[in-house]
């Protein structure tokens, strides 16, 4: 809570909520920043009409303003077998801790600011639903099923989010935990679901450092964490080939993210996870 004192989720686009809020929407209403004019209606009230520009030119216009309205917030965290690595040779917490406090940690500032916010976890499906809601009692389901998930199973994203965003009624943030290593086809098609309807989505990777660098061991056993198959190996010798293709993997993701307007957070599991989420959104605000 103090690592997150000064900072505020606010979203790029305009939010659409249930009730008044401390973001700017594309609703219009009655609130105090002026926006706009439009020629009076019967029917309107008569104290929005300005009576200024009524005697400059004999037409009756009425002011409008930009309601504010609550922000809401879906989390989606991956809870897939490969979620389970915490190191082989440097421990730290797993990959789905990591993501579990990351995710709360955001939920806090949601809830913080009287937002809404729901969650999903995510394998081959969606876990845990929780509805959006704006209350303290929410921050406690949402840190209890956090605390209860475990990491197993496949992975399949793409379709997790495809549900995610045929429940959701009304446009928001949408933050994604995750390895990202199914972000097959499907997952970007999911991914351009969202934008084409102006989410702001934020996707947190989460990777941890052995998985950026192989560990100095004299040989390993590398094992698919999704699957049965497995291989024995000198790193040293696979070191320098598999740094070039994560490397890709990682730059791939980043230009998929790039090219549909979404932000993109390579979260390592052995960093400190509120002062990188607070790095992270106050690079946010400069960038706007």
């Amino acid at each position: 809570m103090e690592a997150l004192r000064h900072v505020r989720l606010r979203p790029r686009g305009a939010a659409e909520g249930t009730f008044a809020g401390p973001h700017k929407s594309h609703y219009r209403g009655t609130a105090v920043e002026f926006a706009d004019y439009r020629e009076y209606s019967p029917g309107d009230d008569i104290r929005l009409v300005d009576w200024k520009v009524f005697a400059r030119t004999d037409r009756h216009y009425v002011r409008l303003y930009d309601a504010e309205r609550n922000l809401l917030t879906y989390l989606v965290v991956d809870k897939s077998g490969s979620m389970e690595f915490a190191g082989a040779v440097a421990r730290t917490p797993s990959k789905l801790e990591h993501a579990a406090r990351l995710a709360a940690a955001l939920g806090y500032l949601v809830l913080r600011e009287g937002d809404e916010l729901g969650l999903d976890l995510a394998d081959t499906r969606l876990h845990s639903h929780l509805p959006a809601a704006a209350s303290w009692p929410q921050l406690n389901r949402v840190l209890n099923s956090l605390g209860r998930a475990r990491a197993e199973g496949r992975t399949d994203l793409g379709a997790c989010l495809e549900q995610v965003f045929a429940q959701t009624k009304r446009r928001g943030v949408l933050a994604v935990f995750s390895d990202l290593l199914d972000a097959d086809a499907r997952f970007w098609k999911a991914v351009d679901l969202f934008r084409r309807s102006r989410f702001d989505v934020m996707l947190f990777q989460i990777v941890h450092p052995e998985e950026l660098d192989l560990p100095e061991v004299i040989s390993a056993r590398f094992l698919e964490t999704e699957g049965s198959g497995f291989f024995n190996a000198e790193p040293d010798i696979v070191r320098t080939l598999y740094r070039r293709r994560f490397d890709a993997f990682l730059s791939e993701i980043k230009a998929n993210c790039q090219a549909r307007g979404s932000d993109w957070y390579l979260a390592r599991t052995s960093d400190d996870p509120y002062g990188f989420l607070r790095n992270c959104f106050l690079a946010r605000e400069n960038a706007r």
